[in-house]
Formats: C-alpha cells, sequence, structure tokens
C-alpha cells in the first residue's frame, strides 16, 4: 500500500521538481560526501600522471626528430675565435758528464686578437618533418679585427730551459660547432692582401668540448709584426648560434628575421631592438669584463664556457606548457568538483561519487585532447576547443544530472572561468605563483560562504530539508 502510495505520489509532482527531503544514509551525508571527493581528487592524480608521462614521451620524440633535422641541416653554432696559435719547444738539461741528457718538452703559446669585430645577419626558418618542426637558419658572418705583435712574455720557460719558437708553424684557429655546415670555403685575408684558404680541423688545439673548426697558416713574418684580418663566413645552424668574445676588446652585431629571441651566454646585448618582423642585437665586451690575460699556453679552445648568444625560441613549447599545467590539475579538478558539491547540496537530487569521478576523468581527457591537437593545429586553437568540448561535456551531464537547467549554466560558467584562468597562468610564467595563490584564497573564502549552511551530518529535522536544500 505505501508503494502504490509513494508511486502516485511521485506521478503527482510536477517534471524537475525535487522529491521531498529523506533523511541522508551515512556514505550519502555532505560531510561523508566532502571526504570521498576529496580522496577520489587524490586518486585522480593517479591517471595525470599518466597523462605528464604521455606528454614527456611526445616532447622526446620531437626532440628526437629535432637533432634529426639538425644533423642533416647543421646543429647549434658556436663561433670561437680566430685565435693565433704558436707551438714552442722548451730544452730542458738532466744530469752532468756522460750521463747528461735532454729532455724537450712542446707546448703552445695562443695569443687573443686585440679587437675582433663580429657581424651577420641570420635568417631563419622553420624545418618540418612530419608533424615536427625545429627553427633552422642560414647566416652570413663576417669577422675582422687585428692581432698586436705578440708580447714577449709569450714565450716563457716553465722550468728554467731554452725556448725554441717554431714559428713556421704558426696558424690561426677559428672553433666551428658543426664545421659540416659551412656553405662555402673559408679564407683568411691579411692586411687586405690575397686571400688564403683555410684547412679543417684546430691544428695543435684539441677539440674542447667536442667543437670542431678551421685552420690556416700564418707567415713569422706577419705575426711576429702583428696583422689586421678578415673571415666571411657562410654556415647553417639550428636552434642557436653562439659567439666567443674571443678578442682582447669584442663587439658583436647581429640581426635577424625571428621574431622571439631568447638572448643567453655569459653576456647579454648591450642594445636590442625586436619587432614583429625580427630583431637586432648588439654586444660590447671589454677586456677587464672578459677575464682572461692576452696570451694562454693550453692545448685547447679557451672561452668555451664564456660565449654570448642567441637562441631562437618557438613562441609556444607546447609540451612544456602542457607539462606545467598538469601541476595545477589537483586545483583544477577541485575547483570543478567544489562546483557540483555546492550544486548537489542546494538541488533536491544526489551527484553520486562515481559521476564525480565521470566529471574528473572528463577534465584528464581535456590535457590528452590539447597534446593531440597541439601537434597538429597549434596551442592556441588547440586550448580552445579542448576547454570548450570539455566545458560542454560537464555542464550538459552534470545539468541533466542535477535535472536543473540552471546548474548546466553555473557549470558552464564556472569551467570557463577556471579554463580561462589555466591558460593566463601558463601564459604567465612570472606571476603564475601570485596569481595561483590569490586564486586559492578566493576559492577558499567562496566555499566557506557558500557552504555555511549546509547540514553536514546529513540528519535534517524531521519533516523539513535542512537549510541548504530549503534555500
Amino acid at each position: 500500500m505505501t508503494h502504490e502510495t509513494d508511486t502516485a505520489t511521485a506521478a503527482a509532482r510536477p517534471a524537475g521538481t525535487p522529491p521531498p527531503f529523506q533523511p541522508r544514509g551515512f556514505l550519502n551525508s555532505p560531510g561523508v560526501k566532502f571526504v570521498l571527493i576529496g580522496i577520489l581528487t587524490v586518486m585522480l592524480m593517479v591517471p595525470c600522471l599518466f597523462v605528464w608521462a604521455l606528454v614527456e614521451e611526445r616532447a622526446e620524440r620531437a626532440r628526437d626528430v629535432a637533432r634529426d633535422i639538425a644533423g642533416s641541416w647543421g646543429g647549434t653554432q658556436q663561433i670561437n675565435g680566430p685565435y693565433l696559435v704558436v707551438p714552442f719547444s722548451e730544452t730542458l738539461a738532466i744530469g752532468s758528464g756522460d750521463k747528461a741528457k735532454s729532455e724537450v718538452h712542446w707546448r703552445t703559446a695562443v695569443l687573443f686578437p686585440e679587437t675582433l669585430s663580429v657581424s651577420g645577419d641570420v635568417q631563419v626558418e622553420e624545418r618540418r618533418k612530419s608533424i615536427y618542426s625545429l627553427p633552422v637558419y642560414a647566416s652570413a658572418l663576417d669577422l675582422s679585427g687585428r692581432f698586436a705583435a705578440p708580447p714577449e712574455t709569450m714565450f716563457e720557460p716553465e722550468k728554467g730551459g731554452t725556448i725554441d719558437i717554431a714559428a713556421d708553424r704558426a696558424v690561426l684557429v677559428v672553433g666551428i660547432g658543426d664545421v659540416r655546415a659551412l656553405k662555402s670555403e673559408v679564407a683568411l685575408t691579411m692586411d687586405g692582401g690575397t686571400a688564403v684558404p683555410f684547412e679543417p680541423g684546430t691544428g695543435p688545439l684539441l677539440n674542447g668540448g667536442g667543437a670542431s673548426g678551421i685552420n690556416v697558416a700564418v707567415p713569422a713574418l706577419k705575426w711576429r709584426k702583428g696583422f689586421s684580418f678578415q673571415i666571411p663566413l657562410t654556415l647553417n645552424g639550428s636552434t642557436a648560434v653562439f659567439v666567443a668574445p674571443a678578442g682582447q676588446s669584442t663587439s658583436v652585431a647581429l640581426s635577424s628575421n625571428w621574431p622571439h629571441p631568447g638572448f643567453t651566454g655569459a653576456f647579454l646585448p648591450d642594445r636590442r631592438t625586436i619587432t614583429e618582423t625580427g630583431f637586432e642585437a648588439d654586444w660590447s665586451i671589454p677586456y677587464l669584463a672578459r677575464g682572461i690575460p692576452k696570451t694562454l699556453v693550453t692545448d685547447r679552445l679557451p672561452l668555451q664556457d664564456k660565449q654570448l648568444g642567441v637562441r631562437f625560441v618557438e613562441p609556444v613549447n607546447f609540451y612544456q606548457t602542457i607539462s606545467r599545467s598538469l601541476k595545477y590539475a589537483v586545483g583544477f579538478i577541485s575547483l570543478t568538483f567544489l562546483a557540483v558539491f555546492v550544486l548537489e547540496m542546494r538541488s533536491g537530487w544526489s551527484f553520486h561519487w562515481i559521476q564525480y569521478g565521470l566529471v574528473g576523468v572528463a577534465l584528464i581527457t581535456f590535457y590528452v585532447m590539447l597534446l593531440a591537437l597541439a601537434e597538429h593545429v597549434g596551442y592556441g586553437l588547440a586550448y580552445l576547443v579542448a576547454a570548450g568540448a570539455a566545458t560542454a561535456l560537464n555542464a550538459v551531464y552534470v545539468g541533466s544530472s542535477l535535472k536543473s537547467r540552471s546548474a548546466g549554466a553555473v557549470m558552464t560558467v564556472v569551467l570557463a572561468a577556471i579554463f580561462g584562468v589555466l591558460f593566463a597562468l601558463m601564459n604567465e610564467q612570472d606571476y603564475a605563483l601570485l596569481i595561483g595563490s590569490v586564486i586559492a584564497f578566493l576559492a577558499l573564502a567562496v566555499t566557506m560562504f557558500v557552504t555555511q549552511k549546509i547540514d553536514w551530518s546529513g540528519r535534517g529535522v524531521e519533516g523539513r530539508a535542512p537549510a541548504a536544500n530549503a534555500a
């Protein structure tokens, strides 16, 4: 009889009207459900880790393709030099009488240019392979300056022996990051005379740090008195170009058509101009700022770790951006669950914790969609499509489950705001922590006041609904 009465009552209730309040069980009480939602949020971090691993896997694949393109076109270029390299020996007399003998120790003296000027134009384009791309460039550089006559202290005995200078074996050495990418022959012009072609290799210097290079012989009559030089370089490269401040006084002037430069290295430019069509930058490094004497006795290319340069940064590295956004996933999911929870408490319909899980999975699927679409259409459009799809799906699902169009509209606004804030956080690295902390505080404040009248025990008062439902 009671069942027939309940059936008749339900049939008489207008569509969309919440059912009359019934005391909740323990697991369905607001307090317990709130705790279960928190546990569910933590559990959803496990699939987030899998998505993060997927992002890293795709990023590594992109790096592999970039290395493949660079291997064919040219890698990061490092212009280090020129240096005047002169081998010399020190002969030591050991023992006396019949047992007397001599030992010869060879060393290498390196003289830095008195002045060095590097100027060039770097034309950048994107080369694609499959769905991946890499900024590559063709550069025309000009190295000019002057070597002063070497100081008398350039060849000094280390152990009190006799010095013998191999004057006819002096060479001019220029280190180049990827010598395979040279697009024309390279020649040295001394004092405006006849150009002398370079030979491969760094001569008596070792290729420190894996650098390759070129060298050319310099007559003793030239280097002993000092000479001016000019070296034109035409070479390809990718990702970045670096220049070592090899001169006692060095000036560098670079221009490019790439509008997203990332200046890096041991020295930043004194002047830079960045427009939508490219950039221009100038460096000036005086002798004292370089921190290295005019001459060195070494068998390696100097200044490998004190270079200046520019990276050709892609406008959006979406792999890195998506990876960063996953760090905000717990707050992202928590805010969404909080909105659903408040809407549930203010309606007469129950939203099962499994339904909360489905909403969370839809939010995680957003990241997968964003990754997949960004590889094809770019980050901005991919974010708009993925966020729109996730917002529409969850808003319709929550609204239909709670039998309330207003609940669906509220979820649309809430999710649109969350996705908008997440997009802003990903594009504002400097203030991301500040923005995130302010949003977390505001979300906590709203939660405290919106849930203030909720009967967390769920028992209510017999014969009427809790205050939250009455509201």
